[in-house]
């Protein structure tokens, strides 16, 4: 029986519990961490770093403007502050490397998480605060993987993703998902080769709509950098700031365009830490763009049950057409369920 076809929409807390940051612990970091600029500081001198003040300067200068915004997400400042944005994608791109390197998953993302629940007393206090929203969330990778390999026996057995029936649409610039399913794949099926695990891999639809800091090396042998790489260059860092899109330089592309074609075909939709911000959802063409019959499901973090519940009415509202209405499928926002607890409810693939 060949699988439903199935798109998986991430946000910033799908990769949470491998120890990024969701949009609110990022402003918090940028705002509050007394560290923030130490850390630049500290990069900028051990890296020997031209024009080292401008830079330190530029940084100074966002995190004050931003702190004081009171605008939650970085990526809808930056779309309102086009001056400050390229300072604001260097950030984003010295985060997202930062976390990169302090990353972890499977049972050692869990250990991670028990420390960060009880943080040792060296620890400042703010320190402790911004930890306690380390790895937030279950493993749902590892859970999604061993769905996809179910039933797979035999020693050169892969998946079929070239049928299109899986597909990832992500808004998160980070590679954490590209090297789980790599190294997850690699180490279950030793005996295929490399190059047929990669090509495999490039199969899986996997849809940056705004863009990802740097490919990976099996990605692209010429461009890509590995994942936590020895060392965080400042040309490293100008080339991934480059990679990464605010919401409004992105209305169209070939990846949008592609997204909303998968959407468009879905039978059903997994929202995934997702915020459901109302550009987010536009960018993408949703909800008026869902076959009514499609099964919609979503979690709904920190929000309350009341929000989890217009979110569903203003989805099951944009979908709905005079001829279809009483044929289209609820959505099912959950405010009470991590990515997992989703997955494992709702996740039919054959």
């Amino acid at each position: 029986m060949k699988d439903k076809k199935t798109v998986f929409v991430l946000g910033a807390g799908a990769s949470c519990p491998y120890g990024y940051p969701s949009g609110a612990r990022l402003r918090k970091s940028i705002c509050l961490n007394q560290e923030f600029m130490q850390n630049y500081c500290d990069y900028l001198r051990n890296n020997k770093v031209d024009q080292a003040d401008v830079i330190r300067r530029d940084v100074q200068q966002f995190k004050d403007a931003f702190t004081k915004s009171s605008i939650k997400s970085i990526d809808i400042f930056m779309a309102n502050n086009p001056k400050l944005a390229p300072v604001g994608k260097y950030i984003i791109a010295f985060e997202v490397f930062s976390a990169e390197q302090k990353s972890r998953f499977r049972e050692e993302a869990k250990l991670w998480q028990e420390l960060s629940r009880n943080p040792p007393k060296s620890w400042t206090k703010t320190d402790s605060i911004l930890r306690r929203e380390d790895f937030q969330g279950e493993d749902w990778c590892s859970y999604l993987y061993n769905r996809f390999i179910e039933g797979l026996i035999g020693r050169d057995v892969l998946p079929d993703f070239s049928i299109g029936d899986i597909a990832f649409i992500t808004f998160n610039y980070d590679r954490s998902l590209e090297y789980f399913l790599y190294e997850s794949f690699s180490n279950s099926f030793t005996e295929v080769p490399e190059s047929q695990v990669i090509q495999f891999l490039k199969n899986l639809k996997i849809l940056h709509v705004y863009g990802q800091i740097m490919p990976l090396k099996w990605q692209d042998s010429n461009e890509g950098v590995d994942y936590k790489p020895q060392e965080i260059s400042e040309s490293l860092l100008q080339k991934a700031a480059k990679n990464i899109k605010t919401i409004y330089e992105q209305k169209e592309s070939s990846e949008l365009d592609e997204a909303r074609s998968l959407l468009k075909k879905a039978e059903q939709i997994f929202f995934l830490g997702f915020g459901y911000a109302p550009e987010n959802m536009e960018v993408l063409g949703l909800p008026g763009l869902i076959h009514p019959k499609c099964l919609i499901y979503g979690t709904a973090f920190n929000l309350i049950k009341e929000e989890a519940e217009r979110i569903e009415s203003a989805i099951n509202h944009g979908r709905r057409k005079a001829q279809d209405y009483f044929d289209t499928r609820p959505t099912k926002i959950e405010s009470d369920v991590d990515c997992l607890m989703l997955l494992r409810k709702y996740l039919i693939l054959r």
